[in-house]
């Protein structure tokens, strides 16, 4: 149980534009926020697209007041005028759908904005400044990323154009931040302390939220194969290309192994080198191996997490060094070893949490040699994740990230 004092029937706002389907993990994230909240005495109203599907407004309760997703138009491939033209288009609309709320709507003790990108941040800037400057109500900005590259053991905003306009805003915004008025989010300690350093104001780490599966995950018979799977669309910065060669290598070396694979791999993808990552021909037909190649059905995604024993993760640094990954705590929370990338923070969070075999960056021999020690010590690191995962589910909960959003608010008022 925590220690950190709480605040008691908070009302709740969360504004989140990106949940328009089931696609992602904005579904599963808020929803567990919507089901926690009112659990603990708290009340939520959630803001939605107007392009939510049916389904997100029934079972959530949400109301479709906000703009198209600006989140889901990042990677369109639109020419660049047009993506720095829909900032402010984006955060116009957003401001006046947000002050449409407040004005008819009673008066929430926090504000909470999951996933902000230049396009949002433009938008609550001028709400602070005009409409919330005063008043009880405190802004809780959550960054899953931000604009920030490492120089050195420096970290500094990485010079696009987008990059020096999150910074003026900060700056603008920094009597607020500074005074407890907006709260800045991050999910990482890495990325909060990458963040202090590149903006210069103060940012408060909260953890991401994950419920486990319903049932705790039964042990594996001693004869029983390993699954070991890597789930959601391959993708570089997912070292997906890395884990299929590490598979067929580990395959051929290892013939009478007791590793089984599951790997989703929607379809082939660039390659930072400008190259294509193709699937190999011989993990498809490979009796060891089951390749997903579709998204998952409703519910599919719990019952394979059911049924895997390590998850295979060896995600990149350059793109997870700062950033979090759900899926590595659904590993920790569920008692699932991982297999990780040294330097993400996939790594800091197992091996603080669970059971963690490391790999090199990129490294095909190493992530296959990982592999094997998963498959050669399985029974022991099963038992270390088991022993973490009551910490990890009291670490990972919606009633810790509101109890530290209760201590950052109390200190400063």
């Amino acid at each position: 149980m925590s220690l950190v004092p709480t605040i008691l029937n908070m009302r709740w706002l969360i504004i989140e534009d990106s949940l328009e389907g089931r696609q992602g993990h904005w579904f599963e994230y808020l929803e567990n926020f919507c089901r926690e909240l009112p659990r603990l005495g708290d009340s939520v109203t959630l803001l939605v697209s107007r392009r939510a599907e049916p389904f997100i407004l029934n079972r959530l309760g949400a109301l479709p007041r906000l703009p198209d997703s600006a989140f889901g138009k990042m990677s369109d491939g639109a020419p660049a005028w047009r993506r720095y033209a829909r900032i402010p288009v984006h955060a116009w609309k957003t401001f006046w759908a947000v002050r449409r709320h407040l004005r008819t709507a009673p008066e929430p003790e926090i504000i909470f904005v999951p996933t902000v990108i230049i396009h949002h941040l433009l938008a609550w800037a001028v709400l602070v400044k005009l409409r919330l400057k005063r008043g009880p109500t405190r802004i809780l900005l959550f960054f899953p990323g931000l604009p920030i590259r490492r120089n050195g053991e420096t970290a500094v905003v990485d010079g696009s154009p987008t990059s020096k306009l999150v910074r003026r805003l900060m700056r603008w915004l920094a009597p607020e931040i500074r005074a407890g008025k907006v709260i800045l989010g991050v999910e990482t300690q890495p990325m909060k302390r990458a963040a202090e350093q590149a903006f210069q104001v103060p940012f408060t780490y909260f953890p991401h939220p994950v419920n486990p599966l319903p049932a705790d995950l039964p042990p594996l018979p001693d004869s029983a194969p390993v699954t070991m799977a890597c789930y959601g669309p391959a993708r570089y910065e997912k070292g997906s290309q890395v884990l299929a060669a590490a598979m067929e290598r580990h395959l051929t070396a290892l013939p009478a192994g007791r590793t089984r694979f599951v790997l989703q791999w929607l379809e082939d993808f660039p390659l930072a080198s400008g190259g294509t990552a193709r699937l190999p021909a011989g993990l498809r037909s490979h009796s060891r191996v089951e390749i997903v190649s579709r998204f998952f059905a409703d519910g599919e995604y719990a019952q394979r997490l059911a049924a895997t024993q390590v998850l295979l993760l060896p995600y990149r640094c350059s793109s997870y060094a700062l950033r979090v990954s759900r899926v590595v705590i659904e590993a920790l929370v569920n008692g699932l070893p991982v297999v990780a990338t040294r330097g993400t923070t996939l790594a800091d969070q197992a091996e603080q949490f669970g059971a963690a075999v490391l790999c090199d960056d990129g490294g095909v021999e190493s992530l296959m040699a990982a592999i094997e020690t998963v498959e050669r010590d399985y029974p022991a690191l099963a038992t270390r994740a088991g022993e973490r995962r009551t910490a990890a589910r009291e670490h990972f909960s919606v009633r810790h990230f509101r109890s530290l959003l209760a201590a950052a608010t109390r200190a400063e008022i």
